[in-house]
């Protein structure tokens, strides 16, 4: 089913019980996919055909079901839908390993549901970097101009400030400023870090994170010739006036950064992973179980996430 000469951009649902299907259905209908290039969907059939209008050419499809009687319903996510999405995960990843596919673009799962199967599962970049034997994988958001990433990911926040070390710091810096110069030609990018407390750490009187870890990885890294400031206060470096200019900033944890992404570029950020064999994009949001089944979920970001995948 999948021709040699083609390179495939392969999309898994993700839970069938969130918004997945409906995101890439309205996405594909908007994509024009350039000569050679094919997407294949994963997942259930029968999913699918609630949300892909009739009539329609249809997708590549690759159809998975741990049970073949289990109808999963909008909205109502149980272990079968849970099983289900890690299910189109893995066959994903085998055809990626076969070398019958060159991209992939994943819709969300639930972290709850997959951790009745894989204890302390994190989400689909642990999953995709152990699964391919990589170390360094890092997530970088992209969104119009913009481009982040994190120091730390999906962590309890009373762990993060130990995770804060100069060499992590260093280690996706250096990671992400390569991936920036390989895959989108940035020459050489200008590079804005976030300090970890408030104020940046106000000369350590407000935490002494930026002065023992912080500082020195950025004197190091700018040594070392990257065009690289910081560390600056993250309460205020997001006005447009202070964060212009910069092809990338790097946030010390989740919510730091996120809140502020998601607020302003909901409709059209997209999560990269860096550090991966191949190209890994995908909506910045969840299952939204709330709104599944009901037609109204917005597929900018899964029609962004596509986008990117096919350019790069």
């Amino acid at each position: 089913m999948l021709k040699s000469n083609n390179r495939t951009v392969l999309i898994t649902m993700g839970d069938p019980a969130g918004i997945g299907a409906e995101v890439a259905a309205k996405a594909l209908l908007k994509t024009r996919f350039p000569k050679g290039i094919v997407p294949v969907v994963i997942g259930n059939r029968a999913v699918w055909q609630q949300v892909w209008p009739a009539g329609r050419p249809e997708p590549l499809f690759i159809h998975i079901a741990n049970k073949a009687r289990v109808q999963h319903r909008p909205g109502m996510p149980t272990s079968a839908s849970g099983m289900d999405s890690l299910l189109y995960l893995e066959k994903a990843v085998e055809l990626i390993k076969d070398g019958r596919a060159q991209a992939l673009v994943t819709a969300p799962v639930s972290k709850e549901s997959i951790s009745r199967f894989i204890p302390g599962f994190k989400g689909h970049t642990t999953y995709l970097a152990d699964a391919f034997g990589k170390k360094n994988v890092e997530m970088l958001f992209v969104a119009d101009k913009i481009k982040l990433v994190l120091v730390t990911r999906h962590i309890a926040l009373r762990d993060v400030p130990g995770k804060i070390t100069s060499k992590k710091l260093s280690d996706v810096v250096r990671a992400t400023h390569r991936f920036l110069v390989e895959h989108f030609k940035a020459g050489n990018p200008r590079i804005a870090v976030l300090g970890l407390n408030p104020h940046a750490g106000e000369g350590g009187h407000i935490g002494r994170e930026e002065i023992q870890s912080v500082i020195p990885a950025i004197t190091k890294l700018r040594s070392a010739g990257m065009d690289i400031y910081g560390p600056f206060p993250a309460d205020t470096f997001f006005e447009p006036r202070n964060c212009r200019g910069y092809d990338l900033i790097v946030a010390m944890y989740h919510d730091q950064a996120l809140t502020v992404l998601k607020s302003q570029y909901f409709d059209r950020l997209v999560n990269l992973t860096i550090g991966l064999p191949f190209i890994r994009t995908s909506p910045a949001h969840g299952t939204a179980f709330g709104i599944a089944g009901k037609g109204i979920a917005d597929e900018g970001s899964m029609l962004a996430s596509l986008k990117l995948a096919v350019g790069l």
